[in-house]
Parts: C-alpha cells; sequence; structure tokens
C-alpha cells in the first residue's frame, strides 16, 4: 500500500511541476507560443489573443494544473492541427522496440563479460582486471561518438546496413555502453554472492565447477532481473542520440525536437508518460525482487557487503596520464589559425587541430575545466543529497525506481524547453537525476547497519538519534557513498558532454567536450583525430574511476 501511495504522489507531483512549466520561466503561454513560432518579431497584443482563442491556452496557473489533471494537454504549439499526446506518443512504439532488443542484447553481452568473473568465483581462484576494464571502456564510450562511428564503418563504408531506420545497427549503438554499465552491476553482484557460504561449502564438498557455475550465473541472473527491468524502462527516454543520428521518429527524438522548439505541451506529454514507465516498472522490479529473492534467503542464501579495498596504482596512472597531457595543453593559448585547419597530430599540435585552426590539445585542456569540473561539483551536491535523503529511509529507493525512467537527457530537454540550453540548466539536470542512485545505496547500507547488534545495542541503551546516526550510521555510510560517487563522476561528465552534444549544455564554440564532439562529427572522415582525442579522455576517466572503486576478491 505504501508504494501505491508513493508512486500516486510521485505521479501527482509531476503532474503539477510539468501544468507549470510554462509559468515556472515566468512567461505566459500565449509568449511562449509566439516566440516557438517567431522568434524576432515584437508581439502583438491582438496576435497574442487570438492564440489564446485558437489554443484555448490558460491564463492563470491554476487553469493549467486543472487542464493537465484532468488529462487535457491540448494540442501541440508548433502543429495545432494534431493534440500534443499524439505527438507526443507517435514514436513511443518504436523506443519500446529499440530499448528491449537493446536491453536484450546488453544483457547477454554483460554475461558474456562476466564470464571470466564467474569462473574465478567457482574455481576459488583470483580474478583479474581485464573483465571490469573492458566493461568500463564500453561503459564509458559516448554514446552519440559511437553511433557516428558505426554508422561511418558499417553503413557509409561497407555498406551492410542501412543508413535510416530501425535496423541492427543501432539496436547495436544503444547495447554496448549499456553492457558496460550493466556488466559493471554484475561484476559487483557476483563477487558479493562469492562471498556468501553456500559457494564456500560447495567447493569444499567436491560440488562439480559446472554446477557452481550454474548456480552462480542462475543466482546472479536472479538478483539483476529487478534492475534489467529497470534498465529497460530509463533506456526508452534515452534514445534519442540514436533516433536523432539514425534519423529515426521514436519518443526521444520527439522529445528533442520539442525542446528544441519549446514545444511545452508536448514536453508535458513525454514527462508524464516517462513517469508512468518509471512507476511500472518500479512495480514489476519490486515484485521480481520479492518473487526471487525471497525463496532464495529461506534457502539460506545470503548477502554480504565486499571489504576488500581497490587497487589503486593502475587507476592512479590512468588518470594522471591525461591529467599530465591537460596540464601541458594549458600552457598553450586557444586561438584561431585559418592556415591550420585540420592538421593531423605533429610535434607542433599533439593532439592535431580543429576545423578553425585551434590547437586541440589546448582546447580540450581549458574544456576540462568544464567538463570534469562541473561533472565533479555536481557529483559532490548529488552525493550530500544522496546522503541526507538516505539516511530518511528506503522510500528513496522506491523513488528511485519510478525517477530512473527519467534519465539526465530527458530532464535536461525539458529544461532546454523551458529556459532554454546552457552549462547551469544540463548540471541542473543531471543533479535532478544523479541524487538517486547514491540515495538508494545510503539507505540500503543504512538498512543493514540498522540491523547490527552494535546498533540495536546502542539504540536500546537509550542513545539518541544524533548519536546513532553519527556514531554508528555516518562511519559506515559515507565511505560507501563516497565511493559510489567518485565512481558516477565519470558517468556526469558523459551526461553533461551528451547534453553539450545536443547543443543543450554549454555555448557553441565553447571547449566543452561535449561541444567539441559535436562539432568533430561532420569532419568524422577527414579529422578523426577530432572525435578521437575528447572520446579517449572520457574513456580513460571512466575505466579509472571504475578500476579505482573495483572490489577484486581476494582468496
Amino acid at each position: 500500500m505504501k508504494k501505491v501511495l508513493t508512486a500516486a504522489v510521485l505521479l501527482l507531483i509531476t503532474s503539477i511541476i510539468t501544468a507549470l512549466l510554462p509559468w515556472i520561466a515566468d512567461r505566459d503561454p500565449a509568449m511562449a507560443v509566439f516566440r516557438a513560432r517567431e522568434a524576432e518579431r515584437a508581439p502583438d497584443p491582438d496576435v497574442l489573443d487570438n492564440l489564446r482563442t485558437t489554443l484555448d491556452l490558460p491564463t492563470t496557473p491554476w487553469q493549467s494544473i486543472s487542464a493537465t489533471l484532468s488529462g487535457n494537454f491540448g494540442t501541440s504549439w508548433i502543429n495545432p492541427t494534431r493534440s500534443a499526446t499524439s505527438i507526443a506518443w507517435s514514436g513511443l512504439g518504436t523506443s519500446v522496440t529499440l530499448a528491449a532488443s537493446s536491453t536484450i542484447l546488453a544483457t547477454a553481452l554483460a554475461f558474456a563479460l562476466a564470464w571470466p568473473r564467474i569462473r574465478s568465483v567457482t574455481t576459488g581462484r583470483p580474478s583479474r582486471a581485464s573483465d571490469i576494464t573492458a566493461m568500463a571502456v564500453l561503459g564509458s564510450i559516448p554514446e552519440f561518438v559511437l553511433t557516428v562511428v558505426l554508422l561511418v564503418t558499417f553503413a557509409l563504408r561497407l555498406r551492410i546496413a542501412p543508413v535510416s531506420g530501425v535496423s541492427w545497427l543501432p539496436i547495436l549503438a544503444l547495447a554496448l555502453p549499456s553492457a558496460g554499465l550493466l556488466g559493471r552491476v554484475l561484476l559487483i553482484t557476483i563477487d558479493n554472492i562469492g562471498q556468501e557460504e553456500w559457494v564456500r561449502s560447495w567447493r569444499i564438498n567436491g560440488v562439480t565447477p559446472r554446477h557452481i557455475t550454474t548456480a552462480l550465473a542462475t543466482r546472479a541472473l536472479g538478483t539483476l532481473a529487478p534492475l534489467i527491468v529497470l534498465f529497460f524502462a530509463g533506456t526508452i527516454a534515452s534514445t534519442v542520440f540514436v533516433e536523432s543520428i539514425f534519423n529515426i521518429p521514436g519518443f526521444g527524438r520527439t522529445a528533442l525536437n520539442a525542446a528544441v522548439d519549446q514545444d511545452l505541451p508536448v514536453l508535458q506529454v513525454v514527462v508524464l508518460t516517462a513517469v508512468g514507465i518509471g512507476i511500472a516498472s518500479g512495480a514489476v522490479a519490486a515484485l521480481l525482487r520479492y518473487v526471487i529473492l525471497r525463496p532464495l534467503r529461506g534457502a539460506g542464501f545470503g548477502s554480504s557487503l565486499g571489504r576488500d579495498k581497490p587497487k589503486g596504482l593502475v587507476p592512479f596512472i590512468l588518470t594522471m596520464t591525461p591529467l599530465v597531457l591537460l596540464l601541458a595543453g594549458l600552457r598553450t593559448e586557444v586561438h584561431i589559425a585559418p592556415t591550420d585547419r585540420l592538421l593531423a597530430p605533429s610535434a607542433a599540435h599533439w593532439l592535431g587541430t580543429d576545423q578553425l585552426g585551434r590547437d586541440l590539445l589546448a582546447r580540450l585542456a581549458h574544456g576540462a575545466i568544464y567538463t570534469i569540473g562541473t561533472a565533479t561539483a555536481v557529483t559532490f551536491v548529488c552525493a550530500i543529497v544522496g546522503l541526507v535523503l538516505g539516511l530518511t529511509g528506503r522510500w528513496a529507493a522506491q523513488v528511485g525506481d519510478t525517477l530512473n525512467a527519467l534519465p539526465a537527457v530527458l530532464i535536461g530537454l525539458v529544461l532546454a524547453g523551458v529556459f532554454e540550453g546552457s552549462l547551469w540548466t544540463a548540471a541542473c539536470a543531471v543533479v535532478l537525476v544523479g541524487w538517486i542512485p547514491l540515495a538508494a545505496h545510503a539507505a540500503s547500507v543504512a538498512a543493514e547497519a540498522r540491523n547490527t547488534g552494535y546498533y540495536q545495542w546502542a539504540a536500546l541503551s537509550g542513545a539518541g538519534l544524533g548519536r546513532l546516526v553519527r556514531v554508528h550510521l555516518l562511519p559506515t555510510v559515507v565511505p560507501a557513498v563516497a565511493r559510489h560517487a567518485a565512481s558516477r563522476i565519470a558517468h556526469n561528465a558523459l551526461a553533461l558532454a551528451g547534453l553539450g552534444f545536443l547543443g543543450l549544455g554549454a555555448p557553441h564554440d565553447s571547449p566543452e567536450w561535449g561541444v567539441v564532439l559535436s562539432e568533430s562529427i561532420r569532419y568524422a572522415e577527414r579529422a578523426p583525430w577530432m572525435m578521437a582525442a575528447p572520446t579517449l579522455l572520457l574513456i580513460l576517466l571512466g575505466v579509472a574511476a571504475a578500476l579505482a572503486t573495483d572490489t577484486r576478491l581476494k582468496r
């Protein structure tokens, strides 16, 4: 009943917020429609009145809320002959197909990549870092870069796939990064299962490796199944990059067009649809957790948190190498040199030059302040918010399951549609969803700490809430959340770069890495180094974060 009430409250709050989108920006809806259609012309009062009458626009915030709660979103501000709902839902089936296909493929790839770790747990031998490195590389590749590379390679050069529309190519572009992200969670799951007593007991009692491997893989799939459902729901609204590049009329591309055109009624339907999908997927995930995990507990299976410290030398080297390179680039001024356009890497220009002859190393070095600096600041804010909310109880995990279907790119589209795109709105978009996994993690660790004997003894002894939190919760929860937050800096940097790529983040001609990648797309064949340099930096950042926070079992 609590979960149903939580879902209803979230849907109500979301409905009210989406209804107030025009008013949040302090704009009359008629003026917003006029600006969406006429960017330069001065508004005429008669024209505004005609728009209010023709589109039946609300004149007060309460009218907007009343219309939204009744399900009346009106017509599109750009295409008044069609309802906002029909436009928003026109490509939903296509995006669902893409998300389902890519999620199935990503799950299969994640298990294939995790197979060495499963075998190491089965045999009791130490695992290697190659599996986590491969997954970190896949999970750190910017989706829009991978999509362009696959398009150029398989569609334009080899001509074994169509250049537009739904095919195996956009599905693969969605699945590869997803496999990296799912695979990292799978490795953590396998390591935690490997510490359960039944694994060691089976090995000691001579159970064949084949049976242990089958049981371990089945157990891991059961634990991962709820996350796969949530991952599928989040992918539906994250198809914007693939759909834009492959010209697929899907849900994500509809959201992007509505944001660019500032068509707020369509955005309202998009957000509410995503939240509805999140509520449904959260309910399915909760059911799977109950059906799968409850019998496992009764059969003697348990869970334990990994206590091993990560090995930090390799990630330290991986982090310091690009850092030294970027510090060297800061010594070079960024200036336009038309005669040096699109020069290949050389002794004079280590990473080559861009379309205006600017030294790419110097530009990326200055852009690191925008990309990595903003990502670090955003992650810090997310960690503080997640820690505070996670300590209040498991409701944070329930909210997270629902809001999981609202990725940063969708929030960024909404904010850009209301306030216009900027680095500030991109950072706000990442913060609005970035706290969710950290809060859920904090709530889970805090719940385990509350079940320990020392916490319960302190509570029964009369310790106050402040002391319980300060002495018994924070020392356990803070390190776990801090490590999780550190691993998400690269993820947040990718989100900021993605919004910059779509033109919804840092302004045009900014050295922010997403903007640089956006500019490099048109020169992908002529000057591939323009795309390769920021992509490799983002990958190195992701690999360093993954290796620094990996907990490989010591046996």
